[in-house]
């Protein structure tokens, strides 16, 4: 009867005995090892139950059960551990143990539950590293509007007109960044709740774009930042603040992974729809990082050329969507990437 029960438990039971062998295992075990009970039994328990911990050294070496035990102990807390799988592969999962004891007081079984915890050690990873390259985006800007705002301060007669005019520029500019950060964190919580809001309005898409490439064009140097639409362009009915939002992280997007080169923004009206393409110059997107390329928290490598939250992709999907529109890589190869969205012409 206890073996039904435990072979009906969500989480992984294998119980071990005396002479440190597999006595018994459930379904669940079988699942998260990849051992098959019948070979696992009777096996020296850390060959099936190959554990790391974040340290790298393996569990049964580095704190046999058996013998590291207290005196009075009854089990050991939960704590993660990376399990070597038999395929090769490996996983994140949560162990706790249950010591049984004889008459004097010496451990003789351990019954070790499992539970995989991938999925919750992959959110609080990239929840860690969505802070920590936060805290360094927002410090970028920060320091330059400082910087900036403490010479015009201390030496306001000394600079020209010009320069002054650059400065602030710079610093407006640099606001922005940490506005659309701080934008970027609200409108991800909104999409995960299925709240996002639009504001919808008839919409001049050129006149719009043009005006994301004149910002973007004033501090780049190495690209040249043009747009490209036909005449008499019609307008739709969308949320300006959200199709701005999409054109400045696409244009940026290709300012950062572009190779120095032209950026075009241009737009074609297909039937119902208009598509609105923003191509760079190159190296193109590597086929294996494609199929990922909208989804949370993903970056392409690392890096400066590659920092970013990962969330920029994501959430122009979801406005575009929620336009009732679609976004996707259109073409890329090493002649250079095409994003391209489509919107409704009519509102859905």
């Amino acid at each position: 009867m206890g073996e039904e029960i435990i072979e009906r438990l969500p989480d992984g039971v294998i119980v071990v005995d005396r002479e440190r062998k597999i006595a018994l295992m459930n379904g669940a075990a079988e699942r998260l090892t990849g051992w098959v009970r019948a070979e696992a039994v009777g096996r020296f328990y850390g060959e099936v139950l190959r554990l790391r911990d974040t340290s790298g050294r393996l569990a049964h070496e580095h704190a046999d059960p058996f013998e590291c035990a207290g005196p009075v102990s009854m089990g050991s807390p939960e704590r993660e551990f990376q399990l070597h799988r038999r395929d090769g592969s490996s996983r994140w999962v949560a162990v706790r143990a249950r010591y049984a004891r004889d008459d004097f007081g010496r451990v003789v079984e351990v019954v070790v539950s499992v539970r995989d915890a991938n999925r919750r050690h992959r959110l609080e990873h990239s929840a860690y590293d969505l802070i920590a390259t936060l805290a360094h985006d927002l410090r970028s800007p920060l320091t330059s509007v400082k910087g900036f705002t403490s010479t015009l301060v201390r030496n306001w007669d000394r600079f020209t007109e010009e320069q002054k005019q650059h400065m602030l520029r710079t610093i407006d500019w640099d606001a922005d960044r940490m506005n659309r950060l701080l934008s970027d964190l609200l409108d991800l919580s909104r999409l995960e709740a299925g709240r996002l809001e639009l504001k919808r309005q008839s919409l001049d898409v050129p006149d719009l774009a043009k005006r994301v490439v004149d910002r973007a064009s004033m501090d780049v140097k190495a690209h040249s930042i043009t747009t490209a639409f036909p005449d008499e362009f019609p307008t739709v009915t969308a949320d300006p603040g959200k199709i701005e939002q999409v054109l400045v992280n696409l244009v940026e997007n290709a300012i950062k992974h572009g190779d120095p080169g032209p950026i075009e923004v241009s737009g074609e009206v297909v039937s119902g729809r208009i598509i609105v393409r923003v191509s760079d110059s190159g190296p193109g997107i590597d086929a294996k990082h494609v199929p990922y390329v909208f989804t949370k928290f993903y970056r392409r490598g690392t890096g400066e050329r590659h920092s970013g939250t990962g969330l920029g992709l994501y959430i122009c999907k979801g406005v575009i969507e929620a336009h009732g529109g679609e976004i996707r890589i259109e073409r890329t190869n090493s002649d250079g990437t095409v994003f391209a969205f489509s919107l409704p012409r009519e509102e859905q």
